[in-house]
């Protein structure tokens, strides 16, 4: 949990590390085309500009000003891939001033236009719905049901965040979730969610963030790095994966081309929510029924 201060090489007192910072953290994520300045963002955190910036940097790793610009560039890289709007829509919708600076900060990046990379990568992205049965990397099978469109209830969730690669998310992380709420008395049955807040191969694999989570009644105060967040819900491209979670990264490869492809919806982005079929999440069983939800909103 690089980015709040968890480790032992950036540890700080627990109200500036996480308990401080999440708040300010989930603000920026829900509020990237507005003014995230450094004033306004100490304003928000109750922090002097200086003070957020050295705790900011020492929690996250970046400045508040370079993580910002990140998931700006992360956000708009992702929508250019999966929606038809304009450059302009897009940069303005991701807090870019205009599509210029989109551009500039894009080719620092990856040494092209953005319209040259959505070219070059729509290419190789199939827009054809790929087989209910398939493979991953290792050769082990695993099966999907249809794609279909859901309707999500907005919930309260507690959750325990990782920054890192997708797939060296520990189990441990539930389990943390699991004596929280034991400890709380919060009753059952247990409802779990995994959130990726990022896409592999947009984002730097150390900088990925993904929200091991909990259903739960009402939002609780943030404890033992455990914190409470609305989950606003909404409509949402499911698909139910059965296979171990080895083999998920291969079936996000075979639902992507599917929710693009969906008649009367647009698949809008991110984040991905996966829900766990299971009372309790374990990732050394070879059998696991995941359902796999993919954000998407009616075509105008």
């Amino acid at each position: 949990m690089a980015e709040v201060g968890a480790s032992a090489r950036t540890r700080l007192p627990a109200k500036e590390g996480w308990e401080r910072l999440l708040p300010l953290l989930l603000h920026v994520q829900a509020s990237l085309e507005d003014d995230l300045s450094l004033a306004v963002l100490a304003r928000q955190a109750g922090l002097s500009p200086s003070r957020l910036h050295r705790v900011f940097k020492a929690a996250v790793g970046e400045t508040p000003k370079d993580y910002v610009a990140r998931l700006r560039l992360e956000r708009g890289i992702f929508r250019m891939l999966v929606q038809d709007s304009t450059l302009l829509d897009i940069a303005l919708a991701c807090g870019f001033r205009n599509p210029e600076t989109f551009s500039r900060a894009f080719r620092r990046r990856f040494g092209r236009s953005p319209g040259e990379y959505r070219d070059w990568i729509r290419e190789r992205v199939p827009r054809h719905p790929l087989p209910a049965r398939a493979a991953g990397e290792g050769g082990e099978a695993f099966a999907l049901s249809a794609t279909k469109v859901v309707r999500l209830r907005a919930s309260m969730l507690a959750f325990v965040r990782h920054v890192g690669p997708y797939e060296a998310v520990p189990d441990s992380l539930f389990t943390r979730l699991e004596r929280w709420a034991a400890k709380r008395r919060i009753p059952g049955p247990r409802i779990w969610m995994g959130i990726g807040h990022d896409a592999p191969g947009v984002t730097p694999p150390d900088k990925l963030r993904f929200d091991a989570a909990l259903v739960v009644p009402a939002q609780l105060a943030p404890e033992d790095g455990v914190a409470c967040r609305h989950f606003p819900g909404g409509d949402f491209a499911l698909t139910t994966h059965a296979g171990s979670f080895e083999t998920l990264p291969a079936a996000y490869a075979a639902i992507f081309p599917r929710a693009l492809a969906l008649p009367r919806y647009n698949l809008v982005g991110l984040p991905a929510v996966e829900i766990y079929h299971a009372a309790r999440v374990d990732a050394r069983r070879r059998l696991n029924h995941t359902d796999i939800c993919l954000p998407v909103a009616r075509s105008p």
